[in-house]
């Protein structure tokens, strides 16, 4: 009798193990699997336009009132490249032999670059391009007029926090043609100022007013000019 008794309650429990089982497996069956983590868009956008006006201050009696207005874009190729370029028209006095003659200018520079998160809203870059510089003289004197060709490349730096976004470039560059400094070089001893290599620097921030639109302010300068620049961008 007691035999029959045991034997009757490890049948029921087996039976009622088993079908525990089986409801947990129909209930794992049912559950929706987990949905992947919502994709971090980045902080730091390559696809973008500015316009911007612009004042150069060239640090020398001989050129004056430089000002003109410039437009510059960036678009992204994948997740690490992009390509660049700008252009402005500007124009500034010349002061030869106390007689000032207009120029107008006008610069393209088309390059491209690669970038690489080193933390989180801060970007390294490296770019690299070519430029152009037209430059026309005043009737009557446009025997001075020249074109200018030359090349770029140097890393950079970019980096947001909120709305402030801070940025700094080092370009290495080399120019052919540019008789600016030639004619610059007939009113001063100054060793080196028809150079045509050296470094030029750019600084600069944007305040982001939007997710599409920001202001910027920056400053490029090398050994003799500097180029203020204030404007907007608008991101796409």
């Amino acid at each position: 009798m007691k035999n029959s008794l045991l034997l009757l309650v490890a049948s029921s429990l087996l039976v009622g193990g088993t079908a525990t089982a089986g409801d947990w497996r129909s209930s794992a069956k049912n559950l929706a699997p987990l949905a992947p983590p919502p994709a971090v868009e980045s902080c730091l956008s390559y696809d973008y336009v500015d316009l911007e006006y612009q004042y150069t201050d060239f640090g020398s009696t001989y050129f004056d009132q430089g000002h003109g207005f410039g437009l510059g874009f960036s678009k992204s190729l994948g997740s690490m490249f992009y390509v660049n370029g700008s252009f402005s028209d500007g124009e500034y006095e010349y002061n030869w032999d106390n007689h000032f003659l207009d120029v107008d200018t006008k610069k393209y520079r088309l390059g491209a670059g690669v970038h690489a998160p080193i933390a989180k809203c801060i970007d390294i870059t490296f770019e690299g391009g070519g430029e152009h510089l037209d430059a026309e003289y005043a009737a009557y004197y446009n025997d001075h007029d020249y074109d200018s060709w030359g090349y770029y490349f140097g890393p950079g730096i970019r980096a947001r926090a909120g709305r402030l976004e801070m940025f700094g470039k080092a370009y290495y560059y080399g120019r052919e043609g540019d008789l600016r400094k030639e004619y610059l070089s007939h009113h001063t001893h100054y060793p080196g100022i028809d150079d045509e290599y050296g470094w030029l620097f750019t600084a600069g921030l944007i305040y982001h007013v939007t997710d599409c639109f920001g202001i910027k302010f920056s400053a490029e300068f090398d050994d003799d000019d500097t180029l203020f620049t204030v404007g907007g961008r608008y991101h796409f």
